[in-house]
Order: structure tokens, then sequence, then C-alpha cells
């Protein structure tokens, strides 16, 4: 009997002792996934704070570059509008600015994501725990790593507008243009001069077709563009409601 009493004692110290033990590692897990969760909190923000900047900049980009655009498209219009009256008194003064800031002009905004490209490496881009923010970041890089189609053929089309307008445009160049581009003063400036590089012009298929098909296009581009500064902004809220979420 007092065998048992003691065998009885010592299993229950025994499983005591196991409990505190079991309890123990519990208790030190939970500390531990604690510890990790809060260190993934923090690198998390970091990755939120490092994207805002990123993205921040590429709304600049992408605002300035549709302004830019926006107002080319404008000048190809009016010179497209030009070549349709065919009148050597139309618009004569304006003609060349219309094409070298519009129908010449060329722009793209350069979105930068060197900290997405690096969190997504790294694998850290996980510890985003938004997933509709992943899903905007992973195809907002899709886009940009794909290339625009568009980008390609309209610079195809103005390098072929340069050919066309290389034996035409110089006499049309007003002198304050010149110099704001830093082009030398041209020897045929005379009215002669210009009124036949007008009929030139006018009479140019190639100069016509080529403008309406590079308006075309760079309508197809700006509307890409608008489309990234969409995600781009989107983004942005996202990121900036997941910081306010975990201040």
């Amino acid at each position: 009997m007092l065998t048992e009493n003691k065998f009885s004692k010592y299993f229950l110290y025994a499983i005591g002792e196991i409990i505190l033990v079991v309890i123990g590692i519990l208790i030190a897990l939970q500390i531990n996934n604690w510890n990790q969760n809060q260190s993934d909190r923090k690198k998390e923000v970091f990755i939120l704070k490092e994207l805002k900047k990123e993205f921040e900049e590429n709304s600049i980009r992408y605002e300035e570059t549709i302004k830019r655009q926006t107002s080319a498209l404008n000048s190809n219009q009016s010179f497209l509008l030009c070549l349709e009256k065919k009148d050597l008194n139309y618009k004569r003064d304006s003609i060349a600015n219309f094409i070298l800031y519009g129908t010449l002009n060329y722009f793209r905004a350069e979105p930068i994501i060197g900290a997405y490209q690096s969190f997504n490496a790294s694998g850290n881009i996980s510890l985003i725990q938004n997933s509709a923010l992943k899903s905007k970041l992973a195809a907002f890089s899709s886009e940009i790593s794909q290339g625009f189609e568009d980008e390609t053929a309209s610079m195809d089309l103005l390098n072929l507008l340069n050919i066309e307008f290389s034996s035409i445009l110089e006499p049309l160049i007003p002198t304050e243009i010149r110099k704001e581009l830093g082009f030398k003063q041209s020897q045929n400036m005379d009215v002669e001069s210009q009124n036949n590089a007008l009929l030139k012009l006018y009479e140019s298929q190639n100069i016509m077709s080529l403008s309406s098909l590079r308006g075309r296009t760079e309508y197809n581009r700006l509307d890409l563009q608008k489309k990234m500064l969409t995600y781009t902004n989107e983004i942005l809220d996202l990121i900036n409601n997941e910081l306010n979420t975990k201040k």
C-alpha cells in the first residue's frame, strides 16, 4: 500500500513536470511567433514606405508625360488641318511649331520599379499582407516588362517622318524657334523659299498619311499612359491605406 502511494506521488509529480515543460514550450513558441510577427510587420512597413516613394515618383512622371503627350497630339491635329486646307497663308507662322512640337515629338514615361523588383526577387514581397496590393504590383510590373507594341510603331513612323521632312522643313522654322532649338540661321528664310516648302509639304501624300497614322498610334499610347497612371494611383491608395492601419 505504501509502495503504491509513493508510485502515485511520483507519477503525479512526473505528469506535473511534463505539463510545466509543455506549457513552457508553448509559451516560448508563442513569444517567438509574436516576435517574428512584430519583425515581419516592421519589415512590411519598410517595404510599403519604399514602394510609396517609388510610385509617388511614377505618378509624377506619368502625369507630366500625359500632359506633354496631349499637347503634342493637339499640335499634330493642327498640322493635319493645315495639310487639309492646303492654304499657303493659313497658320504659316505656326506650322513649324505644329510639326516640331507635335508631329515630330515623342514622350514616354520611364517608371521606376527597382524597389519592387528587389523585394520580389528576395521573397520579401510576400510580407505584404494585402493580397489586392500584391496583385496590382504584379500586374503593373508585368505591363512594364512586356513593353508596348505601339511604342515601336510610333518610333518607326517618327523615323519615316524625319526623312520626309528633311528636305522641306528648314525654310519654315521661324528665327525664335531656331534660337530655342540651337539651330543656325537659315539662308532660305525669304517668302519664296517658304512658299516652295509649303507647296512641297501640301503635295506630299506620304507626310499626310504618316502624320495621320502616327497620330492614331500616339492616341493609343496616350490611353496606355493613362491606364498606367490609374494603376499607379490605385497602388498608392492601397499602400497609404495599409500604412494608416499600421500606425
